[in-house]
């Protein structure tokens, strides 16, 4: 009887390395492939688009025939993928719901899939967490945001951004489509821990040698400091619904604007713990970690590294100064400016730089006016 392929689904959840992982196997396609694991779809951009599929969430701007050929695309790849084994990665697949699984299995063919997430102590993904929702458009203080984060975790209400920071719901929904032995939990080390070690634990469940992946020499999701994503904050906040609801959102606010002009200041104030909030999230964490080793799933690494380091923890997590804020954004003016004056002065000496894709087109329309 000839063996059933295989299908990795990487669900994440958000800020355990996912964007490290994806871009070491992106670097790596080639080699992989000859080693028997495919990259399916071979694309962040289309894994992306597959995710915004399944989870329903391209809404009214998209047509359901669209829906019906980007999963169509799907399954066509893994049909066509030479190798007995492939991988999908997404992190944002972590917070699907029953239906929105049952519709990604259906595409998946006869493939055996296998769910893998990777997870990280809570005391390091709540200021991550706060991050993102910032990235994203989000306008609560950090304090406002851990507050809300323990409601939601008393009334055991699943709804985002609490689900990305349960693993144990997040995987009990998978469990009702895919047995237990085929969910795996890989564990992100502690701080400290040498760079490549989770990319060792993850490829250990995808059957490759680490070997043949090569990681990016630099991080590929940037972090704020404390007062550059409080000046984010404050940005989101007097924007307004408009921009913050729109795709313009992503492109001017979250990557010209923090990825590119705030992220590179350099900041002594890292995002913390407040110290009076170690007994809830140590409790959290024992939760977590009783009801995952009672799940049955395989885990690489260990649920110990679930527990919550002191590092993690301030016992004065002091908001931002006004001055701080100042003085970073006057840096954030500057940064701005002198790009504008660098690119008006190339259009005026009649040379043009490209520097992403879309600019040229975008300076020629300007040129014609």
């Amino acid at each position: 009887m000839p063996q059933s392929r295989q299908l990795f689904v990487h669900v994440g959840l958000q800020k355990t390395g996912t964007s490290y992982l994806q871009a070491a196997m992106l670097n790596s396609r080639e080699a992989l492939a000859a080693h028997g694991l495919d990259l399916v779809p071979p694309t962040k951009r289309e894994s992306f688009e597959l995710m915004l599929v399944v989870r329903d969430r391209y809404g009214s701007r998209r047509d359901p025939v669209s829906d019906e050929r980007i999963l169509r695309r799907f399954s066509d790849q893994l049909d066509a993928a030479a190798g007995p084994r492939a991988v999908l990665s997404q992190e944002s697949l972590a917070a699907a719901g029953p239906r929105q699984i049952e519709r990604l299995l259906a595409a998946c063919g006869d493939r055996e899939v296998h769910v893998v997430a990777t997870v990280r102590d809570l005391a390091r993904q709540l200021p991550s967490s706060w991050q993102e929702q910032v990235k994203a458009g989000g306008t609560s203080p950090y304090p406002q945001y851990l507050e809300d984060l323990q409601e939601l975790e008393r009334t055991g209400n699943g709804r985002n951004p609490w689900i990305h920071l349960d693993p144990p719901r997040v995987l009990g929904r998978w469990q009702r489509a895919v047995p237990a032995s085929r969910i795996h939990v890989v564990t992100v080390p502690p701080s400290g821990s040498s760079t490549t070690l989770l990319l060792a634990r993850f490829a250990r469940v995808l059957g490759v040698d680490p070997v043949h992946l090569e990681p990016e020499d630099r991080p590929s999701n940037s972090s704020l400091g404390h007062v550059q994503a409080e000046i984010l904050r404050r940005v989101n906040a007097e924007l307004g619904d408009g921009i913050r609801g729109s795709h313009v959102y992503g492109d001017v606010v979250k990557r010209a604007f923090g990825r590119r002009v705030l992220a590179p200041q350099p900041s002594a104030r890292k995002i913390l713990v407040p110290a009076e909030l170690r007994p809830w999230c140590d409790a959290v964490t024992e939760r977590q970690v009783a009801e995952l080793a009672a799940a049955g799933y395989h885990v690489e690494g260990s649920l110990d590294d679930l527990r919550c380091a002191d590092a993690a923890f301030a016992a004065d997590v002091a908001e931002p100064t006004e001055d701080e804020v100042a003085r970073s954004s006057v840096s954030a003016l500057a940064t701005m400016l002198t790009a504008r004056g660098e690119a008006v002065a190339e259009r005026r000496s009649g040379r043009i730089v490209v520097e992403t894709p879309g600019f040229l087109a975008r300076v020629r329309r300007r040129l014609t006016r």
